[in-house]
């Protein structure tokens, strides 16, 4: 079941909960509180009674006690007995609950406890701890759950056992996906990913659970309010977890491997590698493109099935490569001349441009989906930044927003090679092509900004003047910026840019165009990534006009 909107009550305890000043992740925990509630508003209602008491670091306290103890504090229920156990796997139809899959030597299927059975509820109802159980149950829903945790063995293993592979298992219990129950249903089911912590997605096959008697023999089927729980506790896991990580002396080592001892075992064989590489790259550009096209479009589909990828823009190859296609041969022509731009020009790391062809058509149809033509790049390491947001440290946001600015101002520095006739244009000299500006459509080049803002909204507006031309990535938002685990000089864990990809978009630009691109999609990030945004920026100037100008055309539909 799809979670209920959220009414202006709940925003404006939310928007009371940031206004707290409550160290990262603590407010987003209690965020989790009122938005998973069972009843939002009376969980809202109760938060902001506490709040106004001044009890906000009690408030954390207390919630984060409730998740602890159903979780890794909590008890396991009584086992099963065998007969029970196989009848568990009968109903089951022996599969897993959670991913659909078949068990395998390396991930078996397991008879597990939904959730453990919760610790200490019973006896530290003091403290508000059972008013808050109340508050995001609903009393009836609390009060079972207490009569459970006070006396498990009167309940049905069947009720609270279910057949799991192991590794859907770990991510349930991690709080990385969760099933929502599909009203009026009792045993049917949605699973969701739970997407707060970079985690890779676990293979599911299909993403609506039955949880029913599969066997047909009358079998009792889980309680879902077992389920339910978890569903709604999914989110504070994560948040819980992550705020035990980010706390001072806990950092994990980073794990990455783009780590210094990954980096210097591997330096000869990369070397070696390398120049073979480029032997082969050097030989390879004199093969005619029809070859080299028809031989991409393979590579491309194979690397699809070789990594499991359905349908991908960009598709990961072996060897540390990624090939990426479009139905504009312009816009892949211009990614390829950006990256070698930036890459001569700067120090920000960008994917290496290895080669392009192009199919010899010229399609501007952007909701084609034949491919126009392909360009290889290799590897950047880490991650895209819209995955990592809500597991950095504000002292990580600081660190990679001073990257960004550096970034920024090398970027500025890059000289427009082409004449006064093409002065706003892509990295080639030719047409601009931007989501913000006629659907993708080229238009341009320009001679100058007025004749660039007849283009787009409220053209005469004192805010689409006077600024200076400068180069501009034009699509920096959190997928495009990677990021990975680093050690700092004192020997503390962090996160760091590791490099900016997805450069078709990128040109000569007015120089606010950066700025209000990166906030363009500003609605679907936290906003601890905008209020990064805002500190980049903040360096160059003073944006605010052009920012709400922008905003204006933007609610007015001037976007695709």
């Amino acid at each position: 079941m799809d979670p209920p909107p959220i009414n202006d009550e709940v925003h404006k305890v939310l928007d009371l909960i940031e206004s707290q000043g409550l160290p990262y992740p603590s407010g987003q925990l209690l965020g989790a509180f009122v938005t998973e509630a069972l009843n939002p508003i009376i969980a809202a209602h109760y938060v902001k009674s506490r709040l106004q008491l001044g009890q906000a670091s009690s408030l954390v306290a207390n919630w984060s006690y409730i998740i602890e103890s159903i979780t890794q504090k909590g008890s396991p229920p009584p086992k099963p007995d065998d007969a029970t156990r196989k009848d568990i796997i009968k109903r089951d139809g022996n599969r897993c609950c959670i991913t659909g899959k078949s068990g395998s030597r390396c991930d078996p299927l397991l008879v597990e406890p939904i959730l453990p059975v919760p610790d200490g509820w019973l006896s530290e109802k003091e403290g508000g701890v059972n008013d808050m159980l109340g508050a995001f149950f609903g009393p009836p829903y609390r009060d079972w759950w207490l009569s459970y945790a006070e006396t498990p063995e009167f309940t049905s293993a069947y009720a609270n056992h279910w057949l799991v592979k192991r590794s859907g298992a770990k991510a349930f219990a991690q709080g990385l996906v969760k099933l929502d129950r599909r009203q009026p249903s009792m045993i049917e089911y949605k699973l969701r990913h739970v997407e707060i912590k970079p985690d890779k997605p676990i293979q599911v096959d299909g993403t609506f659970p039955l949880l029913g008697d599969h066997s047909r023999n009358g079998i009792e089927t889980v309680d879902p309010r077992f389920i339910g729980t978890h569903a709604r506790l999914a989110k504070a896991i994560q948040f819980l977890d992550i705020s035990k990580n980010l706390a001072p002396g806990n950092g994990r080592p980073p794990k990455s491997r783009s780590g210094v001892s990954c980096k210097v075992l591997l330096k000869p064989l990369t070397a070696l590698s390398s120049l073979l590489f480029s032997a082969f790259l050097g030989t390879w550009g004199f093969v005619p493109g029809r070859l080299r096209f028809a031989t991409y479009g393979m590579l491309h589909k194979f690397g699809g099935l070789w990594y499991q990828q359905e349908a991908a823009t960009v598709q990961r190859l072996p060897f540390g490569l990624y090939l990426k296609n479009h139905h504009d041969p312009v816009d892949i022509e211009n990614e390829f001349n950006a990256l070698r731009v930036v890459g001569q020009n700067t120090s920000i790391p960008v994917p290496e441009a290895l080669d392009w062809v192009s199919s010899g058509k010229r399609n501007h149809d952007p909701y084609s989906d034949e491919p126009g033509a392909y360009l290889l790049t290799t590897r950047i390491p880490g991650l895209p930044l819209s995955r990592c947001l809500y597991v950095l440290s504000d002292r990580d946001c600081e660190d990679i927003a001073t990257q960004l600015k550096n970034y920024v101002a090398q970027l500025r520095d890059i000289p427009n090679p082409y004449g006064p006739d093409n002065v706003i244009s892509n990295t080639l000299g030719q047409a601009c092509r931007d989501t913000r500006i006629c659907g993708a459509r080229p238009v341009g080049p320009f001679p100058d900004e007025a004749s660039f803002s007849q283009m787009v909204r409220f053209s005469d507006d004192p805010a689409r003047r006077g600024h200076k031309i400068v180069f501009t990535h034009a699509d920096l938002n959190p997928r495009n910026i990677m990021v990975d685990r680093v050690v700092g000089s004192d020997g503390s864990a962090g996160w760091a840019v590791t490099g900016i990809i997805d450069w078709e978009s990128a040109g000569q630009y007015p120089e606010y165009w950066e700025y209000t691109k990166s906030l363009f999609e500003g609605f679907r990030w936290p906003q601890r990534y905008n209020d990064m945004i805002h500190n980049v920026f903040g360096e160059f100037g003073d944006y605010a006009a052009e920012v709400e100008v922008e905003r204006r055309s933007w609610e007015a539909g001037d976007a695709v």
